[in-house]
């Protein structure tokens, strides 16, 4: 038993969340996961929520942003006196019922927290994230069966979400079918989002599951408090379960759609970068390299380029303009040095949140990427 937790342990708290870059440090929990930067994104988010509530206390989007970002940063007592403040005003909407539920969850409250859940899908039935939220404080409470219920309400709302299907994995395996929890999260991996993260937990199921027969129940059960933390995160930071613009990925689609002839030639593509930084992702790379392809192939080579990184709306306008301007900068820089492009055919702007591409949820990964677009023919 010795040798399996010193596996589990060396896997690292990471493997069992899909958002990484958010989980909770509360001092209850013991999870300790964020890092400097993390903890730096979180404070100045706080800041922002509390000037805009301090400027209008009946706006409950400044109550539930301050309430989120204090127990994203593991500070769950200061979320949970941020939401008792405002009981009055807003105990009868679903969505401050629903940040209710999610911080009694993370304060150890099971019950509670799955009681207020349950009100805020009375009150809002159409809303996913909720029923994989509520499905998660089920499995805080062993109710499996209730659980997996909650989760395949989420997956009729928004089908093959990778997320839940995710979640629903791990349920199995803490209610003991380690097995079905492996088929589920190989068909999570399947549709290639949160790929890094569904291949961690698959890896540590089935590497856990070799060494002894109950490894898996055993290492969940144990970080149940970190699983559930970092679960409610990942739910948090989903966007509504609308069809995702398409991000073009290969050299041949990018030339077609920067041709000359072509009528509007920009192209949005997904970049990764580190969390709150801009140092580029190793599995960016691909993309990157089918840019510089396409930015050098037959006509295009004789043209410039505008470079355009773009944010979501978390965190500060200013943050985030310069954090866009930096990660662009990343960009042109890749493609100087990879392809030997003069960066005098790129220019590196940034717009930071101000051309969300979903505008209905701001928050929303989709928002974060970089916009190619093709200028004028270079001097």
């Amino acid at each position: 038993m010795f040798k399996v937790l010193k596996i589990a342990a060396s896997v690292s708290l990471l493997s069992v969340s899909l958002a990484a870059c958010m989980q909770t440090v509360d001092p209850t929990l013991g999870t300790g996961n964020n890092t400097t930067k993390e903890n730096q994104a979180f404070s100045a988010s706080i800041e922002h929520f509390e000037t805009l509530l301090n400027q209008n206390p009946t706006e409950i989007e400044a109550v539930l942003g301050l309430a989120r970002n204090l127990r994203w940063a593991g500070r769950s007592g200061e979320a949970a006196k941020v939401l008792q403040t405002h009981q009055d005003q807003f105990q009868a909407d679903g969505r401050y019922l629903a940040e209710l539920g999610k911080v009694r969850l993370i304060q150890g409250q099971s019950g509670e927290g799955v009681n207020l859940l349950q009100q805020a899908t009375q009150k809002i039935d159409d809303d996913w994230r909720l029923y994989s939220a509520l499905g998660i404080g089920l499995d805080s409470g062993e109710k499996y069966m209730e659980a997996e219920q909650a989760y395949n309400t989420a997956l009729e709302m928004c089908p093959d979400d990778p997320a839940v299907i995710n979640n629903l994995g791990i349920s199995q395996g803490l209610s003991g079918r380690v097995d079905q929890g492996i088929v589920t999260l190989r068909k999570a991996l399947s549709y290639g989002r949160h790929s890094d993260k569904i291949k961690q937990n698959l890896d540590l199921f089935t590497n856990l599951r070799d060494m002894c027969d109950n490894c898996v129940e055993t290492y969940l059960k144990t970080s149940q408090s970190m699983i559930m933390a970092a679960g409610l995160n990942s739910t948090d930071s989903q966007a509504p379960c609308t069809p995702e613009p398409e991000f073009t990925a290969t050299a041949p689609v990018m030339v077609a759609e920067l041709a000359p002839e072509a009528p509007e030639p920009t192209i949005n593509i997904k970049v990764y970068f580190e969390f709150d930084s801009d140092i580029l992702k190793s599995d960016t790379l691909g993309v990157l390299n089918d840019l510089g392809k396409a930015l050098t192939y037959g006509d295009l080579n004789d043209y410039r380029f505008q470079i355009a990184g773009h944010t979501d709306a978390v965190g500060s306008k200013t943050y985030n303009q310069s954090l866009s301007e930096r990660r662009a900068r990343a960009v042109v820089k890749y493609l100087q040095k990879t392809f030997a492009i003069d960066p005098a055919r790129m220019d590196a702007v940034g717009y930071g949140e101000s051309q969300l591409l979903n505008k209905e949820n701001p928050d929303g990964d989709v928002n974060r990427r970089v916009q190619v677009t093709r200028l004028n023919k270079a001097d």
